[in-house]
Parts: C-alpha cells; sequence; structure tokens
C-alpha cells in the first residue's frame, strides 16, 4: 500500500513554495476565483458538507506545505473542514488574498480555503489557494470537483525524460535572455496589496480577434500595451517585456489538479504606435507557433526526471530585473454550476510574484470578460490600469465599426 502522509511536491510545486519563502507578504504566492451564483446563499454548514464528503480524494488538499531542504506536501493531522470552508458579511466584494487571509493564514493548515457571501438576489463564492497547490485551471477543476458536477479522476505521475532535450525548442530564446539590457524601471513599494477590476462584453473581444485574423489573447495583449503605456510609460524604450503563463495540458494529462504551465517572454510594444500596430507586433511575439513551441518545450521540462534544466530555464525567463509584470488569462467553459445554482459571472484574484510592479489576471466567462490587476502599495493605482485596458479594447473594436460604416 502507498503511502500518502509525506509527498514530495513536484518541480513547479517547489518552485511556487520557494517563491513564498522570499515574498515580503506571505499572502503573495495565494491566487483565487470569485464566482457570482445565482438564487440564495446556501448555509456554510451545508456548503462543509459538500465539501467533506469530496475532499478526501482530491490530492492535496488534506495535506499542508513543508518547505525544508526540501518541499513535500504532509498529512494535516488535524485537518477540518470547517477550517477551510468560512462566512463573509453579506455583499462582500472581490477582494485581495491579503485581506481575505488577515487573520487566518496558518502555515500549520493545508494551503487553500473557500469563503461564501450573500450578495442581493445571490451569493458569492470564493476560492483561495497558494500557488504550489495549482495554477488557475486546477483551481476552476478543483472547486468544481468539491461543489460541482466535475469528476475526480487523479493517476499516478511519475517524472521522465531529458530536461536538455524538451528544452530545444525554446532554447534560442532562453540564449538571448543573456544579452546586456538595461534594468527595468522599478520603484519603491510597500506591503500592502491593491486590486483593481475592468469588464468588456466578450464579443468586443471576439469581434476584434475576427476582423484582423487573431486570437482574443492577442487583442487584449495589444490592449494591455497601450494601456501599460497610459499607466505607467516607459519613454526611452520601444519594448515592454512581460510573462505570459502558458498551459502545457493535453488530452492525456493524469491530473487535472495540479500545476501545468509554462513562462514566455514577450515584449509588448511601447511609444506611439497606433493599436492596430500594436495588434499586429503583438501577434508576431505571441503568435500560436510560438505559443505552441513554448507549450511543448514546458511540457517536457516540468515533467523530466531532473529538474535543473527546468529551473535554469525558469530564471533566464522570469529574471525579475527584465520582467516586472505577468499578464495571465483564463477561460471558463460556460455554463457551469457550482452547489446546484448557476454560476453568472467569475472574476479573478491574481497573485504577485516577488518584484513585481503588477499582474493582471484575465477571465472570460460567457458574455462578460474581466481583468483583474493586483498591484504592490506605492505603485500606480491598478484600477486606473484596468480602466486604460477596458478603453483601449473598447477603441479597437469601436475603430472595426467606423471601417465597416465607411465601406458601406
Amino acid at each position: 500500500m502507498v503511502d500518502l502522509s509525506t509527498i514530495p511536491a513536484d518541480f513547479l510545486g517547489t518552485t511556487f513554495a520557494r517563491l513564498g519563502q522570499i515574498s515580503p507578504e506571505p499572502s503573495d504566492t495565494y491566487f483565487g476565483l470569485v464566482f457570482r451564483i445565482g438564487g440564495a446563499c446556501p448555509p456554510v454548514e451545508e456548503l462543509r458538507a459538500r465539501v467533506a464528503r469530496r475532499v478526501e480524494r482530491l490530492p492535496l488538499l488534506t495535506h499542508r506545505l513543508v518547505a525544508r531542504a526540501s518541499v513535500t506536501w504532509e498529512r494535516d493531522p488535524d485537518f477540518d473542514v470547517a477550517n477551510h470552508v468560512r462566512e463573509l458579511p453579506p455583499g462582500t466584494e472581490v477582494l485581495t488574498a491579503q485581506a481575505l487571509l488577515a487573520g487566518t493564514l496558518d502555515p500549520a493548515r493545508p494551503p487553500w480555503g473557500l469563503w461564501v457571501s450573500p450578495d442581493g438576489d445571490g451569493w458569492r463564492l470564493f476560492y483561495l489557494a497558494h500557488h504550489a497547490r495549482g495554477d488557475a485551471v486546477a483551481a476552476l477543476r478543483t472547486v468544481s470537483a468539491l461543489l460541482g458536477e466535475a469528476e475526480v479522476a487523479v493517476a499516478p505521475f511519475r517524472p521522465e525524460g531529458r530536461g536538455w532535450a524538451a528544452a530545444a525548442p525554446i532554447l534560442p530564446d532562453l540564449l538571448r535572455t543573456y544579452r546586456s539590457a538595461p534594468p527595468v524601471p522599478r520603484g519603491r513599494y510597500g506591503t500592502g496589496r491593491v486590486l483593481g477590476v475592468g469588464a468588456v462584453d466578450t464579443a468586443a473581444l471576439k469581434d476584434v480577434a475576427t476582423r484582423t485574423g487573431t486570437a482574443v489573447n492577442q487583442v487584449h495583449l495589444a490592449a494591455m500595451s497601450a494601456a501599460l503605456d497610459r499607466w505607467a510609460p516607459w519613454p526611452d524604450v520601444t519594448r515592454r517585456p512581460v510573462n505570459i503563463p502558458v498551459d502545457t495540458r493535453d488530452g492525456e494529462d493524469a491530473n487535472p489538479f495540479v500545476n501545468r504551465l509554462g513562462f514566455m517572454r514577450v515584449a509588448l510594444p511601447c511609444g506611439s504606435a497606433s493599436l492596430d500596430e500594436r495588434l499586429r507586433q503583438v501577434a508576431a511575439a505571441a503568435g500560436r507557433r510560438r505559443t505552441a513551441r513554448y507549450r511543448r518545450a514546458w511540457a517536457g521540462l516540468t515533467r523530466a526526471a531532473d529538474p535543473r534544466t527546468a529551473a535554469w530555464a525558469m530564471r533566464r525567463i522570469t529574471d525579475h530585473t527584465q520582467v516586472a509584470m505577468t499578464l495571465s488569462s483564463l477561460r471558463v467553459p460556460a455554463p457551469l454550476t457550482l452547489a446546484d445554482a448557476p454560476v453568472q459571472d467569475v472574476t479573478t484574484i491574481p497573485w504577485l510574484p516577488p518584484a513585481h510592479t503588477c499582474f493582471a489576471f484575465l477571465v472570460s466567462y460567457g458574455d462578460h470578460t474581466r481583468l483583474s490587476v493586483l498591484a504592490p502599495e506605492g505603485a500606480p493605482d491598478p484600477d486606473e490600469l484596468a480602466g486604460h485596458w477596458r478603453d483601449a479594447v473598447l477603441e479597437l473594436h469601436g475603430a472595426g465599426q467606423t471601417r465597416t460604416a465607411a465601406g458601406r
């Protein structure tokens, strides 16, 4: 019989655990999802009972994260669902991880939690987890498995393959990171965390993508390039490097409840370029073929028996002297049902890597697409960045409508 009381963390679990050790704020490595759900808010005791029936079947939810010489997941002998499913005051809006965890963060317990809050004719469900626990897709699958209809099927995973061979498709990009470059501008930030949120109709992004032959995420990135120039201009450079997480899952993935991530550095245009020109440049820098190469490479790197190549690649791409922000995205398939009630909307709670100016996290669900921006105290207002992004998306969309009307 396999002993599951202590489980070694995989490469990405170890990476995020180590990032947590050097983060200036303990909540920085936590991220989450917020679901706006229709109908009456169920009693917290009912939700705890639902979670208790399924939690043991999910990997690591009953284990705490222990980072010593090595990183492991150790079963919590005092695990109690009541410590992980809690109530918030009625009408609680989307919060930062720092605010959600205030007074409750206990490293001796498994690093995740659910909170519920009645909200008018509906309710909000907050899910928060340490990034070592899983990525955004894993978070969605976890909540769906605990309170929805997602299946719980996990097969054992064994690292295999050679890291250097896996890195080959992106090796030229990795070597280019050794070129001399000035450090990215960076301010002096405090330990407080501030969240901003903006929203557009998903149709606006799709219309621009269809008109221009690009992907929705490329439209988002082009709008972000303009928004970042308006929010925190870099007048002396023509490119702004950002990190783009890529999902490395495939149809044969044995465990959908963990991290399956890679990272791709993308140089967003800066300066006076028009929105159309920005979209053209982004479509080349974050094209489908390049993204597919990175997915294949990171799938092999993070599953390799020897993690040293993956660690080297991670250091090269995420070098904090060269990259100061990450732009992530998630599409949530609709319709979604949780606790037997329909999900009406989804918002994200970003995490914040060390030395980052901001982390922007886009989520699309049904007719709505929302951008959440987390920034440290002392950075420009993240609400303004979310607003600039919304304006840029609407400008791109409006430009297409103007051309269509002019061509009639």
